[in-house]
Parts: structure tokens; C-alpha cells; sequence
């Protein structure tokens, strides 16, 4: 059993979304716990819970700090401040999502399921079976309900679509959505991380998905163009790849971006219109926001 570093952040709760982001480049997996999760936090105050491997542990701990320098710049609140560490493992993880992660409706159409709450879904609506492992995109996370959103409104719009690019894959989830919207749709998860790459090709085979690929790689590794890319990742990778996503779409191709905090959302849209894109539209949920860019 592969031997993890638990690093525990508890922070003021307008801080943890910053937290959360800075470190999850660098983990196997975040949790946050706050007043309506199972494990909770105090009133007001958020805990951020980052797993990485031992030699991460000070890049993370690096990021942290970065982090926290960053909110209180803005005039976030974010003190007091408490951080504690230890060993854990694998299989602690993936019970503690067991104790919270529950059969959830997102989007207008689609019920995210987990192994151990296989309910009954509601007739008409598309089934995920997804188990998370130590990767994200439950459907639980804002970002991931606004992705879900957009591709489901895309779908209504354009009923058409061939070859799809789930970028910064996780869990799979995006590519199970593209494949229940569009079904005669192919693709390619695409993850750097090893061990999203194996959760993910799990998740769609469970969901007996075969028209997607899974790739452990970058952009950078992919060859041919794409009808759609979703990526649902930081603000600051979506940034360095804007000047290269053109180039892996086909004519009238399109993203959906989240990952964004609001106040991203904007410099993000920037940097896609130089480089070629226009806005076809804005999803907004609490503090994240989400957009889907035409060439």
C-alpha cells in the first residue's frame, strides 16, 4: 500500500477555494470540510485536506504559503491559521469518501452515483457510476456541475459532435457526460497524473464507455483536432494554453474552461479572444465561474 502524506490546512472559508487551487497541482487528491460536510470544520472556517507523496510534501506546504500570502494581499480574510500533517494511506482516503459522497443529481439531466449508493435514478436521466478514488470530479464540486451545464446546453444546440478532448481528465467524468450527450462521439481523456489516468479508465469502464481513449500525457503528446475540448483545471494552465488550443480544434470548434474563480474568469476570457476565441457563453456558481469559447 503506497504510503501518502496527509497535510491538513484549516483556514477562514473565504480563503480555502484559494488553498485548494494552489495546491491541487501537486496532490492525489483534495477534500474540503466545512460546516455541511461529514467531517466538518468550525463555523466559518474551511479545512482544506491535500494527500501527496512524502517528497511533495514541501513543494506543498511552498504553495501553501504562497496562497495564504496571496488572499491576505487581497484583503482576504484568512487568519487565524492552522496547519498540521501526517502519514496516511490510500485506503483511509478512499473511505472517507465513502462516508460523504453520496448518489447526487447535477446538471438538468445527470445523477452521479458511487458503488456504495447505487439508488435508483430517476427515469430519463443519465446514470454516471462513478467511484472517485484519489482523483477529482465527483459532480460535487461547483466547477464541475458548471462544465456539466454548458456541454448539456451545447448538446440541445449542436446534437452533432465527433471527437472530443476531456483535458486534466480525473475522474473521467466529462468524457462519461460527452459520451452519454453525444453517443456517437470519440475521445481522449487526457491526464498527466498516472493515477487519474487509472481511476478514469475504471470509471468509463464502468460506465461502459468504449469510444474514449485514456493518455497519460500533455497536450503536448496529443496528436489531431478536436470538435470540443473541456478542461476543467487552474486558471493559470488554461492560460499557457490558449495559444495552442486553435491548433487542436477543428473549424468552428469549441472549449468549455472552469477551474476559474470569478475574479479569473475575466483575465482568462482575455487571454482566449487574442488568441482567436469568441464568447458563446457564462456560467456562474457561488465563487467559480465557467465559459464556453468558438473559434
Amino acid at each position: 500500500m503506497q504510503r501518502w502524506i496527509e497535510v491538513q490546512i484549516e483556514t477562514q472559508a473565504d480563503a480555502a477555494d484559494l488553498v485548494a487551487a494552489a495546491v491541487a497541482p501537486i496532490t492525489g487528491g483534495v477534500e474540503l470540510r466545512d460546516t455541511e460536510t461529514l467531517l466538518s470544520a468550525a463555523a466559518g472556517r474551511t479545512c482544506v485536506v491535500a494527500l501527496c507523496q512524502p517528497g511533495q510534501a514541501r513543494s506543498l506546504l511552498d504553495a501553501v504559503d504562497e496562497a495564504l500570502i496571496t488572499a491576505r494581499a487581497a484583503g482576504t480574510a484568512v487568519d487565524p491559521v492552522a496547519i498540521r500533517t501526517r502519514e496516511a494511506h490510500e485506503d483511509e482516503w478512499r473511505d472517507v469518501w465513502k462516508q460523504f459522497f453520496r448518489a447526487t443529481r447535477v446538471g438538468r439531466r445527470f445523477t452521479v452515483r458511487p458503488s456504495w449508493d447505487a439508488g435508483e435514478a430517476p427515469a430519463g436521466e443519465f446514470v454516471i457510476d462513478l467511484d472517485p478514488g484519489m482523483a477529482f470530479g465527483t459532480g460535487a464540486h461547483p466547477s464541475t456541475r458548471l462544465v456539466i451545464a454548458l456541454a448539456e446546453e451545447l448538446g440541445e444546440k449542436r446534437p452533432g459532435m465527433n471527437r472530443m478532448l476531456d483535458l486534466g481528465c480525473g475522474s473521467g467524468i466529462l468524457s462519461i457526460v460527452a459520451a452519454r450527450l453525444w453517443p456517437e462521439v470519440s475521445g481522449l481523456a487526457l491526464d498527466s497524473d498516472p493515477q487519474a489516468s487509472i481511476c478514469a479508465r475504471e470509471n468509463l469502464e464502468r460506465n461502459h464507455v468504449t469510444t474514449f481513449e485514456v493518455q497519460t500525457d500533455t497536450l503536448a503528446g496529443v496528436a489531431g483536432r478536436f470538435d470540443l475540448v473541456m478542461a476543467n483545471i487552474q486558471a493559470d494552465v488554461l492560460i499557457e494554453l490558449a495559444p495552442e488550443l486553435p491548433t487542436r480544434l477543428t473549424e468552428n470548434g469549441l472549449v468549455i474552461l472552469s477551474g476559474l474563480l470569478l475574479e479569473q474568469v475575466e483575465p482568462v476570457l482575455a487571454v482566449f479572444r487574442d488568441a482567436g476565441f469568441t464568447l458563446d457563453a457564462r456560467a456562474d456558481e457561488g465563487e467559480w465561474g465557467a465559459l464556453r469559447l468558438r473559434l
